[in-house]
């Protein structure tokens, strides 16, 4: 009973986007460590017993749903291959702005679960005290020869090389960590992982070697440097500054619905870290996770203490 509570538990926050898990999968993202994979594997098949846990074509999800949603995660998947030609373009725009230090790939796209209406996410390493300028110029290529289209090139994400290891700890930005994919400097990746073992609280059993990774390219641009060139020449760090302190402002007047504590947390604005969640997605998913796990009748994995999620 206990094992098949802590299936559940995994079952459930992949739920709310109807994505059923294979088994190394749910392994990979139980919330206990007590076995190998091996044994988990024999376990597993005991316990889909058409209860509340259901198997279809060796994924798993939970009662209420059909083998429908298997279809559509492999149609899901089937779609992510053609993104994944786009990213690698966008990729190779990317790694070649000033300062650009690793790129890699968030969102449904690294969960191999994109649809019509998904963008390419990219979550973008950049040296230190250059953030800012990386991020401009990105925005401003994207305004004047993307007309603004952010379908294969949304840049939601930004974070320096000295600034790794995240400040929210819950299972909604651990998820994000685990799936995170790299296209640019695998070394950086590695580096990130390392910087945030701290999703192994919620994840005993993760091990990126069980995660099938992209080819990443690993070559700096030479071009990128002849780009950097130039910002020797002034204090690119009071113009990166500058620029931080105008997004805030930015962000302020376009979003003022939300108070002001609301907006720093949605929209982060340091020196070493830029990420705009408009829609409040993470406090929408965790709070959806915690409904699903009640309606089960499963106690929380965690409980929220302001911005940090701390385990129970």
């Amino acid at each position: 009973m206990q094992l098949q509570n802590e299936i559940l538990k995994t079952l459930l926050y992949y739920d709310i986007w109807s994505y059923p898990l294979r088994a190394k999968e749910l392994f990979t993202f139980l919330p206990v460590n007590s076995m190998t994979l091996e044994q988990f594997n024999e376990l597993l098949k005991s316990e889909a017993t058409g209860n509340t846990i259901l198997e279809h074509d060796g994924f798993y999800f939970v009662k209420g749903k059909t083998p429908l949603v298997v279809s559509d995660r492999q149609r899901r998947e089937a779609h992510a291959k053609r993104m994944w030609l786009m990213a690698r373009l966008s990729m190779h725009i990317i790694k070649r702005f000033p300062f650009v230090r690793a790129v890699f790939i968030s969102g449904d796209l690294s969960k191999n679960a994109t649809h019509s209406k998904s963008d390419v996410d990219f979550f973008i390493i950049t040296e230190p005290s250059r953030l800012w300028i990386t991020r401009s110029l990105l925005i401003l290529f994207k305004k004047v020869f993307l007309l603004n289209s952010k379908k294969f090139f949304c840049l939601n994400y930004f974070a320096t090389t000295e600034n790794l290891t995240l400040e929210e700890q819950n299972i909604f930005q651990a998820t994000e960590v685990a799936t995170l994919k790299p296209l640019f400097n695998s070394t950086m990746f590695f580096r990130y992982l390392e910087a945030n073992r701290w999703i192994k609280q919620y994840f005993p059993n993760f091990d990126v070697r069980l995660i099938p990774l992209p080819k990443a390219s690993e070559r700096q641009s030479k071009i990128q440097k002849l780009f950097e060139f130039p910002f020797s020449f002034f204090n690119a760090t009071k113009l990166d500054e500058h620029l931080m302190i105008k997004m805030e402002k930015i962000w302020a007047k376009r979003y003022p619905v939300f108070d002001e504590e609301t907006r720093r947390r949605i929209f982060k604005c340091t020196r070493s870290e830029s990420r705009a969640y408009v829609g409040n997605f993470e406090e929408k998913i965790l709070a959806l996770y915690q409904q699903r796990l009640r309606d089960f009748g499963l106690q929380p994995l965690y409980e929220t203490v302001g911005r940090r999620g701390v385990m129970i």
